[in-house]
């Protein structure tokens, strides 16, 4: 039994016990805690991928030095394959946004919480390996002397909130689909509708 389903009904009560689809709708709570709740899942779900994505760049940075060393001159096939790389890191911090957001939705149930926790987990997927590759002797072959003009710096941000961006919609998406039948969403959509 999931925490959510010890806050709200699981189907409506029995005719009678409220008089309309607005009394039902404000008798339905969400679970405690669901704020703290989604941004630790974000902030797993960020560290995962940012692990992950280390762990790739270690596992070839052979193929990163040697791109490093050749510049300008390296084969297509090493290009295409250090792209791969890079879309492949992409894909799991959206991957890991996502699962994120679905888990929110089971466990919090507000879709905004699935928002946030996307938006953690993307934001944080981008910004640690961004951090971590500046660093001297990475395995992508960066020199010492980095550079930390203010462009630069601002490059980070601007990538790092689209990062987040896409993450806090996918995370979004992830939440969508955890709480479609949730009740407290049916009550709404029928309160909605009944408005209208």
């Amino acid at each position: 039994m999931s925490n959510s389903d010890n806050y709200s009904p699981a189907s409506r009560p029995e005719s009678g016990q409220y008089a309309d689809d607005r009394e039902f709708f404000e008798s339905l709570t969400l679970p405690p805690h669901g704020l703290a709740l989604a941004l630790g899942i974000g902030c797993l779900g960020g560290i995962l991928a940012a692990v992950l994505s280390i762990a790739i760049r270690f596992a070839n940075s052979s193929v990163f030095q040697e791109v490093a060393r050749q510049g300008d001159k390296i084969s297509y096939n090493t290009a295409l394959y250090i792209t791969g790389l890079g879309c492949l890191s992409y894909i799991i911090g959206l991957v890991l946004s996502f699962v994120a957001g679905f888990l929110v939705g089971k466990r919090a149930v507000r879709r905004l919480y699935g928002f946030y926790a996307g938006a953690l987990a993307g934001g944080i997927s981008y910004l640690v390996p961004a951090l971590i590759s500046m660093l001297p002797g990475f395995a992508n072959g960066m020199s010492s002397t980095a550079p930390t003009t203010s462009n630069f710096i601002l490059g980070i941000v601007i990538w790092t909130l689209i990062w987040a961006l896409s993450g806090a919609l996918l995370g979004l998406w992830g939440t969508f689909t955890a709480t479609k039948k949730h009740p407290y969403y049916l009550a709404k959509k029928a309160a909605a509708a009944a408005a209208e």
